[in-house]
C-alpha cells in the first residue's frame, strides 16, 4: 500500500511542476542588497571570503551567493548563502542531504535542532553530524524566503507552489553553516546554532519581502 507521506510528496511534486512549468512566474525583483554586503563580523567572529571556482559556481547555479568562513577564538563557521531569482522546475537549490553523500561526506545521524523562535512557536532546522574518514563535522542548514524558515524539502517544495501560484515567484534561499565536530559533538552544536541564531534574522534583511 502507499503511504500517506509518499502520496502527499507525490502531490507536492506534481504541484510544483505545474506551478513552475504551466503557471509562469513573474521575475523577483531579486535580492535587496548584494550577499557580498553581508555583515563580515557576526559576534566576535570576523568572516573571510572563500570563493569558490568557475566550475562550481555554475554547478550550484545561484544568482548571487556567499561563501565564508568566520574565525574567532573557537574553531571557524562556514556560512554559504545561495540565492535563486527563479528555480524553473523546483530543483534548482541542491539540498545538502543529497549533495554531501555525493562528495563523499556520510551521515552518522541526522535531526531538527531549534535556533529560534518565530511567534512563539519553536524555528527548526536541520542539523546533520557527517564524516569522512575519521574526521567529524556538524552541519546545520534551512531554506528562507518570503519571511519563512523551512527545514523540510517537502515543505520548501509546498511553499514554492504556493507561492508560484498566489505572487507568481519561485525565488528563494538556502543557508548552511559547516563546523568542525572535532572538540566533540555537543561543542560543535552549540557553535553552530548560535552562530545561526545571529545569521538568520540578518538574512530576512537581504531577501525579498
Amino acid at each position: 500500500m502507499i503511504s500517506l507521506r509518499a502520496c502527499a510528496a507525490s502531490l507536492v511534486l506534481v504541484g510544483a511542476i505545474f506551478a513552475t512549468h504551466v503557471v509562469k512566474p513573474q521575475e523577483s525583483a531579486g535580492l535587496q542588497r548584494p550577499l557580498r554586503e553581508f555583515p563580515s563580523a557576526i559576534g566576535a567572529a570576523n568572516g573571510e571570503d572563500h570563493p569558490f571556482d568557475a566550475r562550481v559556481v555554475e554547478t550550484i547555479g545561484a544568482d548571487d551567493y556567499i561563501n565564508r568562513a568566520y574565525v574567532s577564538g573557537t574553531p571557524p563557521v562556514e556560512l554559504y548563502i545561495g540565492y535563486y531569482k527563479d528555480q524553473g522546475s523546483g530543483d534548482k537549490i541542491h539540498s545538502p542531504k543529497n549533495c554531501l553523500p555525493g562528495s563523499g561526506w556520510e551521515p552518522v545521524h541526522s535531526t531538527s535542532v531549534q535556533i529560534g523562535t518565530i511567534n512563539g512557536a519553536p524555528l527548526l532546522v536541520n542539523e546533520y553530524l557527517v564524516a569522512q574518514g575519521t574526521r567529524r563535522d556538524m552541519v546545520l542548514y534551512w531554506y528562507q524566503t518570503h519571511g519563512r524558515i523551512i527545514a523540510s524539502e517537502y515543505w520548501a517544495k509546498f511553499w514554492l507552489v504556493a507561492d508560484a501560484l498566489k505572487h507568481r515567484s519561485t525565488d528563494g534561499a538556502i543557508i548552511r553553516i559547516w563546523t568542525t565536530a572535532a572538540d566533540g559533538e555537543e561543542a560543535a552544536q552549540a557553535r553552530a546554532v548560535d552562530f545561526a541564531t545571529r545569521v538568520y534574522p540578518q538574512v530576512a534583511g537581504f531577501l525579498p519581502n
